[in-house]
Formats: structure tokens, sequence, C-alpha cells
């Protein structure tokens, strides 16, 4: 059982090895299609959509209470099926996943400045899976 929180210290979340592989899968098959087969960092957090949006868009954005995992990944990914010179293009993306599906429900994809100055730490323990 995975238990979810709104952010700060979480010590009862332990996701499966089995949850984290699915993680693991569906981080790569995202980060392939999105212009790095070989992501440098991925990073999973148990916590709130809440919580994860403000970490995203500090300053008052609010999303549902609704528990999810909350996966950032760190390479180099661009947004296909656009002109190249329209694709937005970074370093860092994060998206979703709502615990019941283990899909990527919605992302984001940011340059170097624009990389959120809070940490995945604050929403609560994070868990390393291993890109190779």
């Amino acid at each position: 059982m995975v238990c979810f929180s709104t952010g700060g210290d979480m010590t009862n979340e332990n996701p499966t090895s089995a949850v984290l592989a699915r993680i693991r899968d569906e981080a790569l098959a995202w980060s392939r299609a999105h212009g790095d087969p070989r992501p440098s960092r991925i990073r999973v957090v148990a916590t709130t959509r809440d919580a994860a949006t403000q970490l995203l868009h500090p300053g008052g954005v609010r999303s549902v209470p609704d528990p999810c995992y909350f996966v950032v990944l760190e390479g180099r990914f661009q947004q296909p099926g656009m002109p190249e010179e329209a694709q937005p293009a970074g370093v860092w993306a994060a998206f979703f996943m709502r615990p019941e599906r283990l899909r990527v429900d919605s992302f984001t994809i940011r340059p170097r400045g624009y990389v959120p100055h809070r940490t995945i730490e604050d929403l609560g323990s994070v868990h390393v899976i291993e890109t190779e």
C-alpha cells in the first residue's frame, strides 16, 4: 500500500518494487518519445496533484487534492509533432501519474531557467529510479 501526503515528511509511502518498475517503464517510454532515450535522472514522490502543482507553479495556482505520483526527469527533451523551430525543449521534465492507472497524465518540459526553485524533496521521500 502507498500512502500519499500533501507535502513535508512522508514516512509511510513505500511504493512496491513492482510499482516502481511500472513507473520506470512509463518514464523511459515517455522520455524516448520526447527525444531522450536515456535520461540522466528519474525521481518519483508519492504526493497529491495539488502539492505538486504548487511546486510547479508557485504563487497560488492550485489543483485537486487527488493522490498521484509526481515524476521528475532530467535529460534533453522536446515536444514532438511540431515544427522543429517551435518545439519546446528543455533539460527538466515532470509529469503526474494516477496510482490506479500508472500512466502519464500531463507533463511539462522546461529549459534550465524555468526549473522550479523548490525541490521535489519538499513533497516527501523521493525514490531515485535507475535509468539503465
